[in-house]
C-alpha cells in the first residue's frame, strides 16, 4: 500500500505552489504517479512535479500535494482536528479526496452566491478561451453569467464550447462523439469565440483562440 507519507517522498515541491497548471496542462504533459478512480466520475491523480489533479463530472481542481497537512471538520457543532501526521500512514489518496472535495464544495457555493462566470469555479481551464487581461476578465465576470454567455451560441456550439472549456475534452474526442471532423470541431470554437468577441469589444484585444497547432486541438 502506498501511503501519503511515501507519495511525498517521491514527488516534487513546487517552486511556486501559488501558481497552479490547469487541468488540461496536467493531463497533457505531466507524468502521473499515483491515480485512483471512485465510481463512474470520480477520479483522481497525483504526478511527479506535485500537484494533484481531483476530477468528478465535469467539474475539476488542481492543488499542491504537500500543501496538504493538518484537516479540520464540523461534527455536531465542534471543530475536529486531524494532525498532518494522522493521514501519513494512511492509503495516499484519503487526506487528497478531502482536500478535493473542499476545494470543489468552496466553489459550487461561490457559483450559486454570484452565479458570475468565475474562470477558476466553473472551471479552472475556462480561461484557455481567450488570453484576457486582468481588467477584462473582471469586467466580463461582473457583467454575464455562463447561461447568458450560451444563449448566444447555436446548440453545436454549446456542445462545442461546454465539451472543450468546461468538460476538459480534446477536439479529437469531441469530433468522435459528435461524428463530425476535428477541423469542423475546430471551426465552431473559433465561431464561438467570434460571437463572444462581437459582444464584449472590451475583449477584443486580449481574445484568441489559442488552439490552432497546440497540443489541445488534438
Amino acid at each position: 500500500m502506498l501511503t501519503l507519507q511515501e507519495l511525498k517522498r517521491i514527488t516534487a515541491i513546487p517552486e511556486n505552489q501559488g501558481k497552479l497548471p490547469t487541468a488540461r496542462q496536467l493531463r497533457e504533459s505531466g507524468v502521473v504517479i499515483a491515480k485512483e478512480r471512485f465510481g463512474g466520475e470520480t477520479e483522481i491523480s497525483v504526478y511527479q512535479d506535485g500537484f494533484v489533479l481531483y476530477r468528478t463530472g465535469k467539474y475539476s481542481t488542481v492543488f499542491p500535494l504537500h500543501s496538504c497537512g493538518d484537516y479540520f471538520y464540523i461534527s455536531d457543532g465542534n471543530t475536529v482536528h486531524l494532525p498532518e501526521q494522522f493521514f501519513d500512514r494512511e492509503k495516499w489518496h484519503l487526506r487528497l479526496v478531502l482536500e478535493g472535495e473542499d476545494r470543489l464544495g468552496r466553489n459550487c457555493e461561490e457559483r450559486e452566491r454570484s452565479r458570475n462566470v468565475s474562470y477558476n469555479a466553473v472551471s479552472e481551464d475556462w480561461a484557455a478561451m481567450a488570453d484576457l487581461s486582468e481588467p477584462a476578465i473582471e469586467q466580463l465576470a461582473r457583467q454575464e453569467t455562463v447561461e447568458e454567455i450560451m444563449q448566444m451560441l447555436t446548440e453545436k456550439q454549446k456542445t462545442v464550447v461546454c465539451g472543450y472549456y468546461l468538460q476538459e475534452k480534446t477536439q479529437g474526442q469531441i469530433a468522435e462523439e459528435l461524428g463530425i471532423s476535428r477541423h469542423a470541431v475546430r471551426d465552431s470554437l473559433i465561431h464561438a469565440v467570434s460571437k463572444i468577441r462581437k459582444k464584449y469589444p472590451l475583449c477584443s484585444h486580449g481574445l484568441n483562440y489559442g488552439m490552432a497547432g497546440s497540443g489541445a486541438a488534438q
